[in-house]
């Protein structure tokens, strides 16, 4: 399997017979995307626009046809309204939607917005901006950072799920040095529970065996 983080939220995940490009919002590095040479589901975990950009979608859509997009109800509406022809799913037999609700937001009568996870091809595991989901696959993709919570407790949540890898996520907000300090803090931390962490540079391929 071979990860590709395109910055932010966004990340590609390629298996042998599947592809799956997850979050691929607002923030994410759409150079990046624009290079991907091949994608069988598009999917994403809310509609919060460094997460999801019709824009976006529409392009890839121009060039993978046959794609299907995996989202919710609220999604799908958007996409309906947009006047985008697709096949729209809440899960397909190689990704599986499973309970992580978005954290609350810390903005006065904001309610935060219906959020499913991903488990894909039951190795990797996307929860979208939540930290209170209770089930990952063997790789993890985690936000540590972001306005509706602490980094100490996605740190505490992946120490309690026990992943074989985590890729740092949801980090747009941070500098190349902040990024690097996170990193750092991480591998410290994480390493006492044999538990690796995925290098957060966008545009690096990893394979994972």
């Amino acid at each position: 399997m071979k990860i590709t983080k395109l910055g932010h939220s966004c990340v590609l995940v390629e298996t042998e017979d599947r592809v799956g490009l997850f979050d691929a919002g607002g923030w994410s590095d759409r150079n990046l995307i624009g290079a991907v040479k091949h994608v069988d589901r598009i999917v994403y975990t809310h509609e919060h626009p460094d997460h999801f950009d019709i824009k976006i979608l529409g392009s890839l859509l121009v060039r993978f046809p046959e794609a299907h997009v995996v989202c919710n109800q609220e999604i799908k509406k958007i996409i309906i309204d947009a006047g985008i022809d697709t096949t729209t799913r809440e899960e397909t037999n190689c990704t599986r939607k499973f309970l992580s609700p978005h954290e609350d937001l810390p903005v006065p009568r904001t309610t935060p917005p219906t959020e499913n996870g991903y488990h894909f091809k039951d190795i990797f595991t996307h929860p979208g901006d939540s930290q209170s989901f209770t089930k990952t696959k063997k790789v993890l993709a985690m936000p540590f950072i972001g306005p509706w919570g602490k980094t100490g407790d996605s740190i505490a949540k992946v120490i309690e799920l026990k992943p074989e890898y985590v890729l740092p996520i949801h980090d747009w907000h941070y500098t190349d040095e902040a990024k690097q300090w996170l990193q750092n803090l991480l591998e410290t931390v994480l390493s006492q529970y044999d538990i690796k962490v995925l290098p957060n540079n966008n545009g690096q391929v990893i394979e994972i065996r």
